[in-house]
């Protein structure tokens, strides 16, 4: 799942990954819905929710972000 050679790269967690880590930069931390709506945009395209939790989930568990009241930042 982590690179699937049957899908574009765009979807792969690393890919996915580095974005959302991107977009948490320049936020700070945000809200799960507008982060999912950021990462969609930075892709210029529709994203499956099951992909953005995918990233989530291996972010979280590499503790590179954290969950504080239902909005994602990143951890220190």
């Amino acid at each position: 799942m982590i690179i699937n050679p049957e899908r574009s790269p765009s979807l792969s967690l690393y890919y996915l990954g580095s974005l959302v880590l991107k977009i948490l930069l320049e936020k700070e931390n945000i809200s799960v819905e507008n982060l999912y709506e950021a990462l969609q945009l930075e892709l210029g395209l529709e994203l499956h929710i099951d992909f953005f939790y995918y990233a989530l989930d291996w972010l979280y568990i590499l503790s590179a972000i954290k969950l504080d009241e239902e909005r994602v930042c990143l951890c220190a």
